[in-house]
């Protein structure tokens, strides 16, 4: 089981890094070829295989928890944002949308939207709901959350690679880390993705609004 999670794990972060870097995919074409790897395919092989379910609830005690760090995640990135937003080539960005992704600015709020409310979902049962439940099932408990923080940091680098220099590349990648442990701990804690995607809504609406009337990526 262990291997069959790392081994596919590994092809689909190098599939998309081809997808993005080396083929230059447009945004809409990746889109819909990482929907069926992040979701249908994982559950092929949890169901069929692992013969493992995952479960979208929160117990009632915790709602008020989930809800204080989605908040407490939402300030954190905003301030580390407008700490670093100096450092940050806006042009850079916008280029690589209209470039690369081909969006323009009608498709980048849809892209937006998509990716606040239903990408953060895919993500979570991708790395939190196949991943680390997975191997967390084999009792590896810190490689669990090892291995599907560092995915999840990794697996970043083939869209934000044109946009950062590398100090702020290691420091997304080291805040991208650290968020893949909280998302875990609120997986493993609630047995259920749907905590992990609150605060990760929180955590993509918090750099999007950043990018909006920070950078002013649409202005």
């Amino acid at each position: 089981m262990k291997k069959i999670v790392i081994i596919y794990s590994i092809f689909i972060i190098l599939v998309l890094y081809l997808l993005e870097q080396i083929l230059l995919t447009p945004y809409i074409i990746k889109t819909i070829i990482k929907i069926p790897i992040f979701t249908l395919f994982p559950y092929i092989i949890q169901h069929y295989f692992i013969k493992e379910k995952f479960l979208v609830k929160i117990k009632k005690s915790e709602r008020g928890s989930v809800l204080l760090w989605a908040v407490f995640v939402f300030i954190i990135i905003l301030l580390i944002a407008f700490a670093v937003k100096s450092s940050i080539n806006t042009d850079a960005i916008s280029q690589d949308f209209t470039d690369r992704m081909m969006l323009n600015r009608k498709s980048m709020i849809i892209a937006a939207l998509y990716t606040i409310f239903f990408n953060s979902l895919i993500e979570e049962y991708f790395f939190r709901g196949f991943i680390f439940k997975n191997l967390l099932k084999s009792n590896l408990l810190v490689s669990a959350y090892i291995i599907s923080s560092s995915a999840f940091a990794i697996y970043h680098v083939s869209i934000f690679k044109a946009w950062f220099s590398p100090g702020l590349m290691l420091l997304m990648l080291m805040g991208l880390f650290i968020g893949g442990l909280i998302f875990a701990y609120f997986a493993k804690k609630e047995e259920s993705i749907l905590a992990p995607w609150i605060i990760h809504i929180s955590a993509d609406l918090a750099l999007i609004l950043f990018g909006v009337f920070g950078l002013g990526i649409l202005g």
